[in-house]
Parts: structure tokens; sequence; C-alpha cells
């Protein structure tokens, strides 16, 4: 029982950013507006988290996800909802977006690899990864304030590279969490499709 209670002591801050991820996912599994409170909760925990420990580029991410955060909310709850029910109304992204998308993941992961390369130690796989996953997370939340489904198609290649860069680290608990965000987002994926069809309905 002891060890049970330094173990929580020694990863409180993973334990309660694995907490609120979790929450966070599941009502965007649910395509919840409240996913957007727990994003923003979670956001400012992070910077505090990043700020302390001087990882001060990851602050800066974080700050950015707060911004988003909070223009996603307004976004969200201001756009396609049924006028009877009030229910979201999940769509596909437009064909003229789809190239734009691209582009700017290309564009953002290039601009953060030149950042982190220049200014990490970390070996170059580690820092490919993670500027991939970062600019990745960057247009799946512009596009999940859109409300397109296809915005799981970068999340869940970006949680299964999170998960593999941290067992690379020996972050054991936050790589198999992160491997279960990759695998909710299948799910989240689908559930978000069954969406569409039943509006289309």
């Amino acid at each position: 029982m002891e060890d049970i209670f330094v173990f929580i002591e020694n990863n409180r801050i993973s334990i309660i950013g694995a907490v609120i991820g979790l929450i966070y996912l599941f009502l965007e599994y649910r395509a919840n507006a409240w996913m957007w409170a727990a994003s923003i909760v979670m956001a400012i925990f992070y910077i505090y988290i990043f700020y302390t420990t001087k990882l001060y580029a990851s602050m800066a991410i974080y700050a950015y996800f707060l911004i988003a955060s909070v223009y996603g909310w307004i976004a969200w709850v201001t756009r396609n909802r049924d006028r009877e029910t009030g229910e979201e109304l999940i769509s596909r992204v437009e064909k003229r977006y789809i190239l734009p998308i691209i582009i700017t993941v290309v564009l953002v992961f290039v601009f953060i690899w030149l950042i982190l390369n220049q200014f990490s130690e970390n070996q170059s796989v580690i820092t490919i990864g993670d500027s991939l996953t970062t600019s990745l997370n960057i247009v799946a939340l512009w596009m999940i304030s859109r409300k397109w489904a296809e915005q799981w198609l970068l999340v869940i290649p970006a949680n299964f590279i999170s998960s593999c860069l941290l067992f690379l680290q020996h972050d054991i608990m936050s790589g198999i969490l992160f491997f279960i965000f990759f695998v909710v987002s299948i799910f989240g994926y689908f559930n978000w499709k069954r969406k569409i069809f039943i509006n289309i309905k």
C-alpha cells in the first residue's frame, strides 16, 4: 500500500494530466461541447507544468491550445446545430479545404522542426516525431471547431506517434495513456461518421 502512495506522489502530475486528457477525449468522442472546457483546463494545467520545468517552447504551444480552445468553444456552440433539438451537426470536410490542410500541416511541421532542431538536444527521431504530432494536433484543433469528422484522421496518427515517442523516452505511463488515446480515437472517428449518416437521414 505504501508503494502505491509513493507511486502516486512521484507521478501525481502525470496522473492528473491523464485524468484531464481522458475526460477531454471522452467528451470529444461524444461530440460534447463541454470538451472545450476540459481542453481549456488541460491547457492551463500544462502551461503551468511546462513553465515550472522551464520547457518554454512546449508552454508556448499550450498557450496556443488555450486560445484555440476558447475560439473553438465559441465556434462550436454558434455553428452547425439542429435548430429544433440543439444537437451538434457533425459534417465532412469540404474538398476545397483538403489541400490547404495538408499544406498547413507540412508548413507547421517544418517550422516547429527547424526551431527544435536548433535548440533541442533530443535525437533526430524524437525531434521529427515531436514536430509532426504538434503540427497534426494544431490543425486538428481548428478542424474540430468546424465539427469535421476528418479531424480524427489527424488525431489518430498524432496519438500513435506520441505513444511511440513517450515509450522511447522511457515514460511508460504516458506512453500507455497515449496508446489508449490512439485506440479511442479510431472509435471516435467511426462514431462521428455515424453521426453524419444520422444527420443526413
